[in-house]
């Protein structure tokens, strides 16, 4: 649902005049493929963007919007795919079917053809995620809203009255990953962390101009003992080190101890982390802090290349995230 190309998607849809409708995954229950807020757009002359989990579940909803967009309907149809029992009743208007997948759970998608009165919001929505805000978005069996207030934590599904319904669910990434160190490891680690949800932004005394193909995320140029500076406290904020200087990661840790972070990280060896962490103690780095660092960064997974040991960094942060 924060895929910028999508909701881009949608817009120029709309204003061409192209029936198109948003896929939007507003309840699951057990495991699936997919999960709240994962969205996908389709058009009718077979454009599409996203993915509401992927396989014959996806091919099925796609075929249901292609023929809601053909019979040019306009009220949006919710579908429900149970993933275990093929009878199962369906409450309200939902309209029941097997998935086809083999899972043990289900998943309710709304099927939502976009209308032309509905672009301002669209423009709205594409305002916010390049702007990297955060908003609610509000869907329902006759409306189609942003709010602008402070995001919603959670996807909240309910069927109201008969065939009445409301999602209201967060936009935008309220996760931000300040990458201190923008070499290989730092850019290949915004790449990747730019499709998983998280709002990367990389730190380093370099600017972007100095490399050949950086990632699109803001790039912050400061000096490495200024960037603590850079990063708000909070739980949302997540720092991960990887600077190319030793003396520089000594300074970044030290000048993070102060801050209330999600999750800190340090590339670095044993030895390497031996090291730092003595000659912080001596200049009065609270063990407790130095214990709570991810260090050595990432988890064991034999990394070796920047991209390999971006994975590894990338699913430790997904990890903390879910609290495994």
């Amino acid at each position: 649902m924060n895929s910028i190309p999508l909701w881009k998607l949608i817009g120029e849809s709309i204003r061409s005049n192209t029936p198109c409708a948003l896929l939007l995954t507003v309840e699951t229950k057990g495991s699936g493929p997919g999960s709240p807020g994962t969205a996908m757009a389709l058009t009718l002359d077979g454009k599409t963007r996203g993915t509401v989990g992927g396989g014959v579940m996806e091919h099925k909803l796609s075929s249901v919007a292609r023929e809601m967009l053909e019979a040019g309907t306009s009220a949006p149809k919710l579908v429900l795919h149970d993933h275990v029992d093929k009878s199962k009743h369906i409450e309200g208007d939902r309209d029941g079917t097997p998935s086809g997948m083999i899972c043990s759970g289900s998943q309710t998608t709304a099927v939502f053809p976009m209308q032309p009165g509905m672009l301002e919001t669209v423009e709205r929505i594409i305002s916010l995620l390049e702007n990297r805000n955060t908003g609610t978005l509000c869907l329902s069996s006759t409306s189609f809203t942003l709010s602008d207030s402070s995001i919603q934590e959670t996807h909240d599904f309910s069927m109201t009255d008969g065939n009445n319904w409301e999602y209201i669910g967060p936009l935008g990434l309220k996760d931000t990953v300040f990458v201190v160190g923008g070499g290989h490891v730092g850019q290949a680690l915004a790449h990747l962390l730019q499709g998983l949800s998280w709002n990367p932004v990389i730190i380093d005394e370099r600017s972007r101009d100095s490399f050949e193909s950086p990632p699109s995320c803001r790039w912050i140029t400061v000096p490495y003992n200024e960037a603590h500076n850079y990063i708000p406290d909070g739980c949302c904020s997540w720092a991960v080190i990887v600077t190319p200087f030793h003396g520089a990661d000594a300074e970044v840790l030290k000048n993070l101890a102060c801050k209330k972070l999600q999750y800190v990280g340090l590339m670095a060896s044993s030895s390497k982390k031996a090291k730092i962490y003595a000659e912080l103690m001596q200049k009065g780095i609270p063990e407790d802090f130095l214990n709570s660092v991810h260090c050595p960064i990432g988890i064991p997974i034999g990394s070796r290349t920047p991209a390999e040991i971006a994975v590894s960094i990338a699913a430790q942060l997904i990890g903390v995230r879910s609290c495994i």
